[in-house]
């Protein structure tokens, strides 16, 4: 039998999905569901603790601070003898509790691409205000100033300049496809090979990186946080990029040295760039990152969207009928 704990609002609102998938004649029997306790002070009982065997911490979790869904959830993952399989909405797999449930034997899976699109078009957005000098206006409208650019601080065309993907995923392959028609020069980086179907001009392999960055104008991080990213946008790698480069980084905080980033920023060494994560969040209100000239600044928010939630909550419907056909391995799996 599979049990599955979840929010209550997500099992009304796939009700039909789910009596579905519980008609399903398979190897593990019938489907029964667990909503996860919303009030204060109440958990899950001891007798559906027992029996709890799948849990999906789906994105409405995160909207009520005051209702730890997400925590009990986890709790109940940490604790349930017979739990099997964790479903998480989110993206991220660096979670210390995602390594810990895979070494006690559960199967962890994520959504990979629920959000990609909305942070791709973030990072576009973004990237075309600096190109464009846009903070430059804004800070001469906040002033009152009628400020029109001298010929010395006009902007570059963008078209032929050179944009480096580190991280040519979901988020960096929607990257690559809205930049094309910009007519810029596309670099991908990633362990696998890739061209023009991914929509870059040029691969190289992460530890080649070192060989692009001082023809890189634009430098995009979109790689996930492992034992090979973190630290890999160091002090002497953004000195390797050309003079007025900018960085624009939607992945993970600690994948690059913030400090240097800043160093480099007010020494004049880049031109700006863009901050959507942190090695500490919330990032400190004391922080000089906030400061930085020509950097803009997001909350870890570059993501946010009303279709993220029914695009995670759709793969794992997907997910569930598989799991509840016995059809092994699940696609999503965070570590095998």
């Amino acid at each position: 039998m599979t049990v599955l704990l979840a929010s209550r609002a997500f099992l009304e609102r796939y009700a039909a999905d789910i009596e579905r998938i519980g008609a399903i004649t398979g190897p593990r029997g019938p489907l029964e569901c667990v909503a996860i306790p919303e009030g204060d002070g109440e958990r899950v009982s001891d007798e559906d603790m027992a029996r709890i065997t799948v849990g999906f911490a789906s994105g409405d979790m995160g909207g009520r601070p005051e209702v730890p869904l997400r925590r009990r959830l986890l709790g109940a993952a940490r604790r349930a003898p017979n739990f099997e399989w964790l479903h998480v909405s989110s993206v991220g797999t660096d979670d210390p509790i995602y390594p810990e449930l895979i070494e006690k034997g559960i199967a962890v899976s994520n959504s990979p691409g629920s959000n990609s699109e909305p942070i791709a078009v973030t990072t576009l957005g973004v990237l075309l205000s600096l190109a464009r000098r846009l903070p430059w206006y804004a800070e001469a409208q906040e002033a009152h100033e009628w400020r029109q650019a001298m010929r010395d601080e006009q902007p570059r065309d963008l078209r032929g300049q050179t944009v480096t993907i580190v991280g040519l995923g979901t988020i960096g392959g929607y990257l690559a496809r809205f930049m094309r028609p910009l007519g810029v020069h596309l670099i991908g980086v990633r362990r696998t090979p890739a061209g023009l179907e991914d929509g870059v001009d040029e691969w190289v392999s992460p530890d080649r990186l070192g060989e692009v960055l001082p023809r890189t104008d634009w430098l995009i991080l979109a790689a996930p946080l492992t034992s090979q990213t973190r630290g890999m946008i160091d002090a002497k790698a953004l000195a390797a990029l050309p003079q007025g480069a900018h960085v624009l980084n939607v992945g993970r905080g600690a994948v690059m040295d913030a400090d240097a980033f800043a160093d480099a920023v007010r020494s004049g060494h880049l031109a700006g760039g863009y901050l959507d994560v942190f090695a500490q969040e919330p990032l400190p209100a004391d922080s000089p990152l906030w400061d930085l000239p020509n950097v803009i600044l997001t909350p870890h928010d570059s993501a946010v969207s009303r279709g993220n939630a029914p695009r995670a909550d759709a793969m794992f419907i997907e997910e569930l009928e598989r799991w509840q056909r016995g059809e092994q391995p699940l696609r999503k799996v965070i570590v095998e």
